[in-house]
């Protein structure tokens, strides 16, 4: 089988790590400087993840303790799960927004998130077995991370110098809250994380540590702000490189706008919760982690429609509802 390091500029490499997800893979990056690699992504740490990632450094001459630095563009598992065992395996220093650490730890505190998850989703309309698979789904993806500590913060606008390359960072949140991509000036790439994807949209969802936090607005603040870069490429995360940004941007901008448009029209029915809602939208028949991330679709297009004065929102005993102006 022919190895699927792809080489995308001088010394900087993509790499396909297989997921045994829905997602099939995750794009991780490698830049080699003066025998030292900067990782982009890490892949989570499920069993056979860590070796493809050996197999792939060491068709390009290199191994996990040539790798000095570790950015991360969000904390989801299958872009950092295996940050903490490479950092103690090559004592590289691991980089990522602030907020996305302050989740991690927030993440870390089990009963109090878990107590979070609980009541939000008991408003939502979910019934409490429901609201269990999601728990039980959670520890899960909790246990593919393997704990790190952050040894420097990313930051809007900071550029970082690479051996010979420079990298810009830009928060680009929506996706979550501190999301970041790096854009690559003179190579004209964008690496995009999980903050624009070639073929499907990223799962926008609430952050219930930041209950003020509108996750479409800012999703599609993040769309406009780097759809006017100059690049050629853009890598993302999931999928395959694109070349049309601005045309990408201007579609998923049009397919929120039908989906909020979709969601208003559930609710000419009558008053809903979001679960209701969502079965509107998307189907009742999904499988369980689906039911989960489109609820929380639902939720963000709702909270958007409340914004704009839309939709009003009241609480009956532990549940909201929501119904048209």
């Amino acid at each position: 089988m022919p190895n699927p390091v792809k080489e995308i500029a001088r010394d900087f490499y993509m790499i396909p790590i297989p997921l045994p997800f829905r997602l099939k893979h995750v794009n991780v990056y490698a830049a080699l400087q003066d025998g030292r690699i900067t990782l982009f992504d890490t892949g989570p740490n499920l069993p056979g993840i860590l070796p493809v990632l050996e197999k792939s450094l060491h068709h390009l001459g290199r191994s996990i303790p040539d790798i000095e630095h570790i950015l991360v563009t969000h904390f989801h598992a299958d872009h950092c799960g295996l940050a903490g065992i490479i950092k103690e395996r090559s004592g590289g220093a691991i980089h990522m927004s602030e907020i996305e650490f302050d989740t991690v730890r927030s993440y870390g505190r089990d009963d109090l998130h878990m107590d979070r998850i609980r009541t939000f989703y008991c408003q939502q309309g979910l019934d409490s077995k429901m609201i269990e698979v999601i728990v039980s789904y959670l520890r899960a993806l909790r246990s593919v991370t393997h704990p790190f500590q952050v040894d420097e913060f990313l930051r809007e606008g900071e550029v970082l110098t690479i051996g010979q390359r420079t990298i810009r960072i830009l928060h680009t949140p929506g996706h979550t809250r501190g999301h970041i991509c790096f854009f690559l000036p003179d190579e004209q790439i964008l690496l995009a994380g999980d903050c624009i994807l070639p073929r499907i949209t990223p799962n926008l969802s609430p952050d219930l540590l930041a209950p003020s936090f509108h996750p479409l607005q800012s999703f599609i603040d993040s769309l406009e702000k780097i759809e006017d870069l100059p690049v050629t490429a853009v890598y993302p995360s999931h999928g395959s490189l694109f070349r049309n940004l601005k045309a990408r941007v201007k579609a998923i901008k049009k397919h929120h706008t039908q989906r909020k448009e979709l969601t208003c029209r559930a609710l000419k029915k009558g008053p809903a919760t979001t679960a209701e809602v969502s079965v509107e939208v998307f189907g009742g028949n999904l499988p369980d982690f689906d039911r989960v991330l489109a609820l929380n679709e639902t939720y963000v297009h709702l909270i958007e429609l409340e914004k704009e004065s839309r939709i009003i929102r009241w609480k009956e005993g532990e549940k909201y509802f929501f119904r048209l102006i």
